[in-house]
């Protein structure tokens, strides 16, 4: 690191410091039990990976490694006992990611099974999943994203083909509505690769599971992540990227920088054609991804690096890209490999935030200094689960001391996240055309079990999965590049040095 750079972490870091201790003068209007309670956090004996989630009897659902190497989708008692595989002998993997139905009846899924090239992790973003569904023992699994795909989801290679992806879906709490985010990496002299939020009704007809009246309600623009619904089943959280200027807020966030919505879809003037957005806290350059609210919806918890900005490459870009006022064409695309650098160093750090939705308000709620994840609560939101990555370390968490009566999901959305349309216009030549407008119904397709499935059991200590990057990634890498390039002159600062090192390209 030269010492040009070494000056300007140390100048961003004091404007960064500077934007948060301002948040404190709100604190003295908080809505709320659970930004002020205590918040307990426990580790647990067992460690359940990156993505594990709660059943309403109280298992846990994660996506480990089986005796060949690949990940499958387990069940288990919270303290490790008990488990069984629940793919490894019905659904080519890998797989993970799963949510039970708040019915139970069903285990939503994603799979790299049918796509033979792949990138990244089922249900984590990358290129080549699909959703799938199947029952609580893992029989009858059936694949429910076909006509939404390109192609129809027909496998695609490395030199054709439209590389995409289908990840982070969640269930809206009353199992009706499956709602993901969708990518299709197309040439950037074909628009580049698009983003989309998609939701999709789910039904059940003569024991068939299936998506109908699959629509686009996240307009493509830039990179997007999906979260969890909000408990009163009339929207969901989301975190967006793209350039300086976003469609969901009218203050610009700045280019590249990940910010966390609530998008409403139904109820008091919302609509799947009209969704309304409310942005849930500040706009100063910090990361801010992975999200779930509280049950009575006045506080949000997210992941953040707001207190981990010193050295931090995320920090020192989104600071400089709002501070010049930088822009660049192609976000779709750019921040593909944007989105995968952020948090991909030992520089990024994280930790989880209570953010009071009213008053945009802050508070740290752990000291883990890590990557978290995704988390959930349990079905009575008693329980806050959560695991680190490929380590062998997970967490449980609660509120203390919040009653009953504090847990009750409103009937009426709160006024702070009523929300304003989606404004378009604001991107203006950055916004791209949605590729699948919808209503569609999607054809589910019934899954042939793999033809020599390895043991569920032990589980391999290293993954045999072998990512491939399609042809058409390459072309976004370099223009990625540049707009570093660009941004780094504008700001007179460098970035494109640790650009590959981030994404496993460089030593």
């Amino acid at each position: 690191m030269t010492k040009r750079r070494d000056a300007v972490i140390v100048i961003l870091a004091t404007v960064l410091a500077g934007w948060l201790w301002p948040r404190a003068a709100a604190a003295r209007s908080l809505v709320g039990p659970y930004f002020s309670a205590p918040f307990e956090v426990k580790p647990l004996s067992y460690g359940f990976g990156q993505d594990a989630s709660w059943t309403r009897s109280g298992d846990v659902l994660s996506s480990e490694l089986d005796a060949a190497g690949v990940r499958q989708v387990y069940r288990a008692r919270v303290d490790g006992s008990d488990q069984k595989c629940l793919t490894c002998t019905t659904v080519a993997g890998p797989n993970g990611f799963a949510q039970e139905r708040p019915q139970g009846d069903w285990i939503l899924f994603h799979s790299f099974g049918q796509q033979p090239l792949h990138l990244g992790g089922p249900g984590l973003g990358g290129y080549g999943g699909d959703l799938y569904v199947m029952r609580p023992d893992g029989s009858r699994p059936h694949r429910l994203t076909t006509t939404s795909d390109p192609d129809d989801g027909a496998v695609y290679g490395a030199a054709s083909g439209v590389p995409y992806d289908n990840f982070h879906a969640y269930w809206s709490p009353d199992g009706e509505h499956v709602v993901w985010t969708h990518v299709e990496a197309h040439p950037l002299s074909a628009g580049g690769q698009t983003w989309q939020i998609l939701l999709g009704d789910f039904a059940v007809e003569r024991g068939v599971p299936m998506l109908r009246n699959v629509r686009v309600v996240g307009p493509p623009y830039g990179a997007y992540e999906t979260q969890p619904w909000s408990p009163d089943g009339k929207g969901f959280l989301f975190s967006a990227a793209g350039g300086r200027n976003s469609p969901f807020q009218e203050t610009p966030p700045g280019w590249g920088n990940m910010r966390v919505y609530s998008m409403r879809v139904f109820g008091d003037g919302a609509t799947p054609e009209a969704p309304r957005v409310t942005l849930i806290g500040d706009n100063a350059p910090f990361y801010q991804e992975q999200s779930i609210f509280t049950p009575d919806m006045n506080t949000v918890i997210m992941m953040s690096n707001r207190g981990s900005t010193v050295g931090s490459w995320y920090g020192a870009i989104a600071a400089a890209a709002q501070r010049t006022g930088f822009d660049a064409p192609d976000t779709g695309s750019t921040q593909t490999m944007q989105f995968l650098a952020d948090f991909n160093g030992s520089d990024f750090r994280a930790d989880l935030y209570a953010v009071d939705v009213a008053t945009g308000a802050y508070r740290r709620l752990t000291y883990l200094d890590r990557v978290i994840p995704e988390f959930y609560w349990n079905h009575d939101f008693s329980k806050i689960l959560w695991g680190i990555g490929a380590s062998p370390d997970a967490f449980v968490a609660s509120f203390a001391g919040i009653r009953g009566s504090q847990k009750k999901i409103p009937t009426r959305t709160p006024a702070a996240l009523m929300g304003a349309p989606i404004d378009m216009a604001r991107v203006g030549a950055q916004a791209q055309p949605i590729r699948d407008p919808g209503p569609t119904d999607n054809v589910p397709r019934a899954v042939e079990p793999p033809a020599n499935p390895a043991p569920a059991f032990p589980h391999a200590t290293q993954s045999s999965d072998r990512n491939t990057v399609a042809n058409v990634v390459a072309t976004y890498f370099v223009r990625w590049q540049d707009d570093l390039e660009a941004l780094g002159e504008a700001s007179a600062a460098t970035f494109t040095t640790d650009a590959p090192k981030r994404l496993g390209l460089g030593r």
